[in-house]
């Protein structure tokens, strides 16, 4: 069935599907970020030394592999990898202290406004077009994200929320440097250098929250790392292959992820808003596929 594409629809194609994998390593990701930092595997993590954990034992993995990447590692572009690991370390450490704080769904779906922030970033900062199909089927899956938030959640009075909010702005301008990258650089120089950089600059400031983890903590620390390295390969794959205004999305499809894992591991059924959230942004999803292949239906 694949055969009756074109080569770019092909892209499209693969493009979403790397998007929609990526978007479920970062749930697992999120939901063991959860699961430490409410102190069920030990004493508890401090977010921002998961933060580091995920870039450091990340840096350590691609350090293993580059041995099998001859892959020239300086850049003309240390500059755009510095601004990036900077919003994507900040970014990260937002939500994950948000989500200690917050349900996790409502953290998810705030910061999944960053897709929106990333789409108007794109039109000023990458010359993108985007048209009115693309900015409605966007703004659907806004809204399935907005009503997982629940109108219970104030943004005007929750510090919690505002802080998740500007997080969202910050890996939105993080996504447009990382579409500027994936044009002129490899996939595994971007992975190394930005989880070189961010463990860096966040090993600085580790000291001041560092604890010793219990064994449990440990291995939690390196899945999660693992859960994002993995999510960060597949999310640059679907990036280098379609504008970031098509394939963000996308990415909304976290949101399902995270609800249901939910359901398995913490046993919270979701209710009657989660399942029209989860609906209206597969629907926003579709809008674009089916404008994009030009599928009839």
């Amino acid at each position: 069935m694949i055969d009756r594409f074109n080569h770019k629809e092909k892209q499209i194609i693969l493009s979403i599907l790397f998007m929609i994998a990526a978007s479920f390593s970062f749930a697992c990701g999120s939901i063991l970020t959860k699961i430490l930092g409410n102190s069920l595997l030990g004493d508890g993590v401090n977010p921002f030394q998961i933060a580091h954990a995920r870039f450091f034992f990340s840096f350590i993995v691609l350090v293993l592999l580059s041995k099998f990447y001859k892959t020239e590692f300086k850049s003309n572009l240390i500059k755009i990898h510095v601004l990036r690991s900077c919003f994507g370390l900040l970014g990260i450490s937002i939500w994950f202290t948000s989500i200690l704080y917050i349900p996790i769904s409502d953290a998810t779906a705030i910061n999944f406004l960053n897709p929106i922030f990333a789409m108007i970033f794109a039109v000023y900062f990458l010359r993108e077009q985007i048209d009115l199909i693309r900015w409605s089927a966007a703004l659907i899956s806004l809204t399935g994200g907005l009503l997982l938030i629940r109108p219970s959640l104030d943004l005007t009075f929750n510090p919690i929320a505002l802080l998740c909010l500007f997080g969202a702005i910050i890996m939105g301008l993080e996504i447009i440097c990382i579409k500027f990258l994936t044009g002129k650089e490899s996939i595994f120089k971007i992975l190394f250098l930005n989880n070189f950089i961010a463990s860096f600059v966040a090993s600085i400031f580790l000291p001041l929250t560092f604890k010793l983890p219990s064994i449990y903590e440990l291995f939690g620390l390196i899945s999660i790392a693992l859960f994002f390295l993995t999510g960060q390969f597949l999310f640059l794959n679907s990036m280098k292959r379609a504008e970031a205004s098509l394939v963000m999305p996308f990415f909304y499809s976290t949101i399902v992820f995270v609800v249901f894992l939910d359901l398995i591991i913490f046993s919270l059924l979701p209710d009657v808003v989660s399942f029209i959230g989860a609906s209206i942004i597969i629907l926003g999803a579709l809008i674009i596929s089916f404008r994009e292949l030009k599928i009839k239906i």
